[in-house]
């Protein structure tokens, strides 16, 4: 008789959207689905519609999980209890995420911040064993992996390059309610206020990306400035961990070269050898990385148990 191989169900909590996946071993997803995250409605809503995304996914998948990986925004005690969190997620500090799902999935639940959960996923699919991820998306988050580990720091958030101080004159204010971070101007909603504040004019991420790709001037200079800060303060944390490459992942980084290319030209002005060489490249596993990372934590919880 042959053993049953586990089976783990992954979901990615953000601000906008809740994700959930049956993970196979090998970070391959099956019966992805999604559902808007109601944010704005309290945390018992956003732990519901998680609990209730995973729970289909895995009877359309017509298994019966073993444990559940999370990936979410925020940062988490050892409980799984989010210790802080911006305002992305109203009343979301305190929330004991783990427990809250555990009690209505009736399973083990590990739970990550879900910047560390992706670069878990990226470390999973490209193999690397030491890398800089930057999720670049409503905010700014990151991560360090070193020989193969993400590096969680004393308050479980290092790697949080979005939060770095920029010269500016503008006093813009963060998510996390500083002023001044690289997250306000270089994150979608930054780029989208830049552009705003240029033209007079709203639009989102993607039609200034399509302006700028059919020649708008405004908008590839809006965007090129804000890739140009986010390389600049990068280049601190290149000198700190050494990483050899930056892997850029979220929805802004889906701008490919307008964006990445001055990044990547910003970063490596502001370095000097040995550390000028440093390669920046996009994210291979796209939007799902965060489920793919979330996946094999709970893998790993099991074989720990």
């Amino acid at each position: 008789m042959s053993l049953r191989e586990p089976a783990v169900v992954g979901i990615d909590i953000g601000g906008t959207k809740t994700a959930a996946a049956v993970v196979r071993p090998d970070g391959r997803l099956a019966h992805r689905a999604e559902t808007p995250t109601p944010a704005q409605r309290g945390p018992h809503h956003v732990l519901d519609a998680a609990a209730a995304l995973a729970a289909a996914v895995a009877e359309r998948a017509g298994i019966t999980p073993d444990a559940f990986g999370v990936g979410s925004a925020g940062a988490f005690d050892e409980h799984g209890v989010v210790v802080h969190a911006t305002d992305h997620l109203a009343g979301w500090s305190g929330t004991d995420v783990a427990g809250g799902l555990r009690s209505r999935l009736r399973a083990p639940v590990v739970v990550v911040n879900d910047v560390h959960a992706a670069a878990i996923g990226e470390q999973t699919m490209a193999g690397l064993e030491r890398f800089l991820f930057v999720a670049v998306g409503t905010g700014i988050g990151g991560a360090v992996v070193a020989d193969g580990r993400v590096l969680l720091g004393a308050s479980g958030m290092a790697g949080s390059v979005g939060h770095v101080r920029i010269p500016s004159a503008r006093h813009r204010v963060c998510s996390c309610g500083g002023a001044d971070h690289v997250e306000a101007f270089a994150s979608g909603p930054g780029i989208e206020l830049t552009y705003a504040e240029f033209t007079g004019r709203a639009r989102d991420l993607r039609s200034i990306g399509r302006l700028a790709e059919d020649g708008d001037v405004i908008a590839a200079q809006v965007i090129r400035v804000a890739a140009e800060d986010l390389g600049e303060s990068l280049a601190s944390s290149v000198v700190t961990v050494d990483p050899g490459t930056v892997l850029l992942g979220g929805g802004v980084s889906g701008l490919g070269a307008l964006f990445i290319d001055p990044l990547t030209e910003r970063l490596r002005a502001s370095l000097r050898p040995p550390f000028a060489g440093v390669r920046v490249e996009a994210a291979r596993s796209g939007a799902d990385a965060a489920l793919i990372g979330a996946g094999r934590l709970a893998f790993q919880s099991l074989a720990a148990t």
